[in-house]
């Protein structure tokens, strides 16, 4: 009886699955980015700058140093924006496709509001 329980409730959640209607999911990438946020005034670098890709649903903050790391998963047609925000500084904003090649050496100015 146990057994026959067990088949039938993996039967439906297998069903509830398949007529959900989810699509399967598009050619994704990932992409790694990383580097150093600054002030160009006074050539300081910046802590807790926050970078966020809102498209991906990340967020991660630069260290002490000014350097931060961030890995998205981003569909192959996509082109998402990557912000760069501090309190008093100006937010940048980039898209994946302006970093281009340079995504592992990344040296982001935030001037001064």
């Amino acid at each position: 009886m146990k057994r026959i329980l067990s088949i039938l409730l993996l039967v439906v959640v297998c069903a509830g699955h398949l007529l959900a209607g989810e699509r399967p999911k598009a050619a994704t990438k990932t992409v790694i980015i990383s580097g150093k946020v600054s002030d160009p005034k006074n050539n300081e670098l910046l802590a807790g700058v926050k970078i966020e890709c809102e498209a991906c649903g990340k967020v991660v903050y630069s260290d002490l140093d000014g350097r931060f790391f961030i890995c998205l998963q981003v569909e192959a047609s996509q082109n998402p924006a990557i912000e760069f925000a501090q309190v008093g500084y100006s937010t940048k904003t980039l898209k994946l496709q302006e970093i281009g090649a340079n995504t592992g050496n990344l040296e982001i100015s935030l001037e001064q509001e």
